[in-house]
């Protein structure tokens, strides 16, 4: 669709209906007017990597959150939504007695390609400015409070918020 990796939300079905492939092909050349005029508040998500290496559920809104997808897949479940600005890495850099891996005599592989992999549930709610490091498991229903970062497990049914993230609360 567009030569670069903004995207749409592609994985969204969003041709159900006649209807809804006219709303699509109406909407998309003043998504790409408004890109080109410097609207950054339109509903598109950047993936650095692979665009194969996500899977998105039904009904997800990932607004305009960046997805790294160098050392991991990424999976989100049904009805997940994203605040703005949200960033999931799963992407790392490897370092050696405090120099980059790629610096080194003999280089080293810096940056691994797999092994962090993220998991969101179903029904989750990420507010705005989140942050999720690879190599974790969100549960299902879990609302992340604006902010966090999450370095660590959330387990289903719960509240988390804070850097690092941690659960204030279940229901």
């Amino acid at each position: 669709m567009f030569n670069n990796n903004y995207f749409l939300n592609p994985k969204r079905k969003e041709f159900n209906s006649l209807r809804g492939k006219i709303v699509y092909f109406v909407k998309l050349p003043l998504v790409k007017l408004g890109l080109w005029l410097g609207f950054q508040n339109i509903e598109y998500s950047y993936v650095h990597g692979s665009k194969s290496r996500i899977t998105l559920g039904e009904n997800c809104s990932t607004m305009n959150t960046v997805f790294n997808v160098i050392s991991g897949n990424i999976t989100v479940g049904n009805d997940t939504l994203f605040g703005h600005n949200c960033m999931v890495l799963t992407g790392t850099h490897e370092f050696y007695n405090g120099r980059r891996a790629s610096l080194n005599n003999p280089p080293l592989e810096e940056t691994p390609v797999s092994g962090r992999d993220i998991i969101i549930g179903d029904g989750c709610f990420i507010g705005s400015g989140v942050i999720i490091q690879g190599g974790v498991n969100i549960g299902s229903n879990v609302i992340l409070g604006a902010g966090a970062v999450v370095t660590g497990d959330i387990p289903d049914n719960s509240f988390a918020a804070g850097i690092p993230a941690k659960v204030i609360d279940y229901f």
